[in-house]
């Protein structure tokens, strides 16, 4: 004989009530040391499961309040079944620890990224870190999944490639690009300052763009090192090109100006196309040692290329080394160079004008030799040489 059964979504807690005197007969907390099952067939969802007295116990539905239901509780506690629910087309992205694959959801055919990661304990430390973010500029999360050797996240989908890619292609070449991708990035983190959390890992390959030549749909991905601000337990980061000096000290002040200076980092290597720290630095074992000696950022760099006035005053405030006297995200958004409508969005900056005057002339050689130092150059033996002129 079947029992009937009301499921109550609460906030906290799926409540599984007896459908005539409305007891509850069944609790399950929405948190992260529980999990959800699907039981689907022909691309519907039948019926849902929750684990009572060490077993999986099947409640059947109907698909579509099944699939409100799943909707509902989404990103607020693990599910299992993933291969039901998902359909895998091809890896679009690799990290350090992930692989990411484009998917479409067999039930609704909508289209997803999922990121696979293994298992391992500090897994739920990004996705309790992003579990309530919603915001324009930061990924957003749909559901979490657990296997036996991964654990999966489904996220947005990016149509466009990471700001890492543009550089690399130099499609940067306007101070109005500089300006919405400078902007969009701060918005993210005055709106994290007030979630109370530190991403601590922003550089250009972790920021997204959802559509492919669309700079304002900038999205902030990868929260695997946030923290809750001023967490004296967080987890240590590698020191990178993009990570604020005081994260070297012993026992660092990491709060919201940690990402400011990865900011302006990030708008120093858009407007300059150089890095603010020479990379041998970088290299080097005693990174602490030769950051402290050669911390001093060489702006005029900045000034060779042509960068305007407002950007390399805003650039200055964020790259400031004491953290006490660095701008804010908020503080930043307030200066003039975000007011300034003087220069023209088109302007090109000098060093993408040069690249492109060397490139009207290349030079190509299929020849090796060898000469005395004391012999003619115009006496060697060329065997050939080919210059190619293009007009």
């Amino acid at each position: 004989m079947n029992s009937y059964y009301t499921v109550n979504i609460l906030t906290d807690q799926i409540r599984i009530n007896q459908f005539k005197s409305q007891k509850t007969k069944y609790v399950c907390p929405l948190n992260f040391d529980n999990k959800v099952y699907w039981y689907t067939e022909q691309q519907r969802i039948h019926a849902f499961g929750i684990i009572v007295k060490k077993k999986v116990k099947f409640f059947k539905g109907n698909h579509k309040e099944l699939e409100e239901m799943r909707r509902l509780i989404g990103g607020k506690i693990v599910f299992d079944g993933i291969v039901n629910l998902f359909k895998c087309s091809n890896q679009i992205g690799e990290g350090a620890d992930s692989k990411v694959f484009r998917v479409e959801d067999t039930v609704n055919k909508s289209l997803w990224a999922l990121k696979c990661l293994e298992r391992k304990d500090d897994f739920y430390q990004e996705i309790r870190m992003h579990q309530n973010l919603e915001h324009s500029h930061i990924i957003q999360f749909k559901e979490y999944f657990q296997g036996e050797q991964y654990y999966y996240i489904i996220m947005e989908l990016m149509g466009g490639q990471t700001l890492s890619k543009l550089i690399e292609r130099n499609l940067i070449t306007t101070h109005q690009q500089c300006k919405i991708i400078i902007q969009a990035l701060l918005q993210a983190l005055v709106y994290l300052k007030g979630e109370g959390i530190v991403h601590r890992d922003i550089k250009p390959a972790n920021i997204m763009f959802a559509q492919s030549g669309k700079l304002d749909s900038l999205k902030l991905v990868d929260f695997n090192f946030a923290m809750k601000q001023d967490d004296t337990n967080a987890k240590p980061i590698l020191y990178g090109m993009y990570t604020a000096p005081e994260a070297l000290q012993d026992s660092p002040i990491q709060n919201d100006k940690m990402d400011v200076y990865s900011c302006g980092a990030i708008l120093y290597k858009l407007y300059s196309g150089e890095d603010i720290h020479p990379i041998r630095y970088m290299q080097e074992s005693n990174v602490f040692y030769n950051i402290l000696r050669n911390g001093s950022i060489d702006f005029k760099v900045l000034e060779k290329a042509n960068t305007p006035k407002q950007a390399i005053r805003l650039i200055r405030a964020m790259l400031e080394m004491d953290p006490c006297k660095r701008v804010n995200a908020q503080e930043a958004l307030q200066l003039e160079y975000f007011r300034n409508e003087s220069l023209s969005p088109n302007e090109k900056r000098s060093r993408f004008q040069q690249r492109h005057q060397n490139d009207s002339f290349k030079i190509g050689i299929t020849a090796d030799f060898e000469i005395n130092a004391d012999q003619d150059a115009r006496c060697a033996n060329v065997r050939k040489m080919e210059i190619h002129k293009h007009h």
